[in-house]
């Protein structure tokens, strides 16, 4: 989740010596919803917002997320949603001076963003009809190998699904074993633990694992506030065509920021979203597992596609060695 620090001046703090404050606006950070980090000032979260409302690059799918669930409702089986991914760049020029010290002279940022708009509008307990029951939403933030990645082309544009990449029977797999709903509870599935996804998300990880740059491994929450187990009973409902989740880059340099957009366009973004539909005679759950690149340009098959995140690398590992500092 996102770091919940008042917003003040990013001038005062850092003027003031606070190293760990200074980590934070560094860090990258991924959570619910696509609203600016709560340190940011007014000028940054204004830049933010406007960058992010007018993304530089875009692509959305139209799906039935529960058509064929054999529900009571016969509306939510027909209902279209879309799920669209947005990649932003922009610069921080204002913060020019306050990060020198950590070698940022041309201070930029970028960010990944998931929305999801379905017909009924309002919340997801709206888009649901009325149900209290969790929508737990996973995501993946792993980087594929190349080999992996290339398997999304541009004929797969038109289509969310997933078997083409990951194979049917891991997908069978993820449906059951990988599933992220467990009674009345999200859960964080283990994903890299299926043998039938070792090819796939086993070796997303296993990479990452082996030395390749930081990621936010999976991540699973409740977006449905009227669900009664939702642990986030603070935050504010998402609304149809509103963000569902955000992969930020914290302030980077202009030319690691320009990188590590290319590579977040051409990156397989995989999510999972799950909930319980009412059928005759009680519930069913209907997984979805949604797969789906902005840029679907062929990588080399000896890259990551991430070489700007090298550099996130380093500063988490100062972050940890700041945090550390402070518990002593």
């Amino acid at each position: 989740m996102k770091n919940h620090l008042t917003a003040i001046s990013v001038s005062a703090l850092l003027a003031s010596g606070a190293t760990a404050i200074e980590d934070v606006w560094l860090s990258p950070g991924s959570g619910l919803g696509t609203s600016p980090p709560s340190f940011f000032d007014n000028q940054t979260a204004d830049i933010f917002r406007e960058a992010t409302a007018a993304p530089n690059a875009t692509r959305s799918i139209r799906f039935r997320p529960f058509e064929g669930s054999g529900g009571t409702n016969a509306q939510l089986e027909q209902d279209e949603w879309t799920w669209r991914v947005n990649v932003t760049e922009f610069g921080l020029p204002h913060l020019a001076s306050n990060f020198s010290a950590a070698n940022i002279s041309n201070p930029s940022y970028f960010t990944t963003t998931y929305d999801l708009t379905w017909p009924a509008g309002g919340n997801i307990s709206a888009a649901m009809r009325g149900s209290n029951s969790p929508f737990c939403v996973t995501t993946f933030d792993y980087l594929f190998p190349a080999n992996v990645t290339d398997m999304y082309t541009q004929e797969n544009t038109n289509s969310t699904d997933c078997e083409h990449i990951l194979g049917e029977d891991c997908l069978n797999k993820l449906y059951y074993e990988g599933n992220n709903l467990d009674g009345d509870q999200c859960v964080r599935p283990a994903w890299n633990e299926i043998p039938e996804c070792s090819g796939t998300l086993g070796a997303a990880v296993r990479a990452s694992a082996g030395g390749r740059p930081f990621t936010f491994s999976l991540s699973t929450s409740d977006i449905n506030l009227d669900s009664e187990n939702n642990a986030l009973n603070d935050g504010q409902p998402i609304q149809s065509g509103e963000g569902v989740w955000a992969f930020e880059s914290g302030v980077i340099n202009r030319a690691d920021a320009t990188q590590g957009y290319l590579d977040a366009t051409n990156r397989l973004q995989i999510f999972m979203f799950n909930t319980w539909i009412d059928i005759r005679n009680g519930r069913v759950s209907k997984p979805n597992v949604l797969c789906m690149r902005v840029n679907t340009t062929s990588l080399a098959r000896n890259t990551s596609g991430a070489a700007s995140q090298n550099h996130m690398t380093a500063v988490m590992a100062a972050v940890l060695v700041t945090m550390f500092a402070l518990l002593s």
